[in-house]
Parts: C-alpha cells; structure tokens; sequence
C-alpha cells in the first residue's frame, strides 16, 4: 500500500509582514477526493477548497505530492530509532520527505497524467 502526502505552501496574511505557511496532509490511501478538492483545481488554476479554508491559486507558491510506503509517524520512529541514544536531534516529516530511501516525489507524474486526460478529453469533444 502506497501513502501520498500533500504539501503546499502558501501566502500568509495573518501579519502585515509577508511570510508563508505550510499546509501538510498526510498518510492519504484513498487519493480521488483529493483530486477534485486539490490537485484539479490547482492543475486549472482555480481556488483550492480544504476542509476549514479556501486558498485562491495565486496564494500557493509550491505544491508537492510525496509517496511513502508506511505512514509518515512510523517512518519518522524507525528514523529516530536509528539515531545515537544521547543524541538531540528530532527527525521531522521534512527529513523524511528529503530521503530518498523512503520517499518518492510524484508530482510531476499527477501533472503529466492530468496532462494526459485533458488532452484526450479535448480529443474526444
């Protein structure tokens, strides 16, 4: 079983100052209703409708999709399992993201099939 995560990144107009948030989903099995809410409407660019907010497409300044074969809590207690006992270091879901042992980026593959079923449904129209 495959696990797919969504990260985005997005503007903050909490402060006068600019800054930028991360909006994390993870350890996704079932990834259609996230289709439609998410990656379709940021592939056409439009608004993305999240449970407790919208987030206009002009707001995102990045979008990835990770793959993981175990949910992202377990990766991140085998990793910190591994460390040195006396050592301080926390690992965190963006270590875990980075390794490419245990995480696979597959946003360009969505792209490219999202690609691939516009094109063919302008075909057939």
């Amino acid at each position: 079983m495959s696990y797919y995560h969504i990260l985005l990144e997005v503007n903050d107009h909490i402060s006068t100052i600019e800054q930028s948030r991360d909006v994390e989903i993870f350890d996704i099995t079932e990834i259609q209703p996230y289709l439609y809410s998410i990656l379709l409407p940021f592939f056409n660019e439009q608004m993305i409708e999240l449970e407790d907010e919208n987030i206009e497409f002009s707001e995102v300044l990045h979008l990835q999709i990770k793959q993981t074969l175990l949910p992202i809590h377990q990766l991140i207690d085998e990793e910190q399992k591994q460390l040195p006992s006396d050592t301080d270091v926390t690992i965190g879901a963006y270590e875990i993201f980075n390794n490419i042992n245990l995480t696979q980026d597959v946003t360009s593959v969505f792209w490219d099939i999202l690609e691939a079923v516009k094109i063919d449904q302008s075909a057939i129209e």
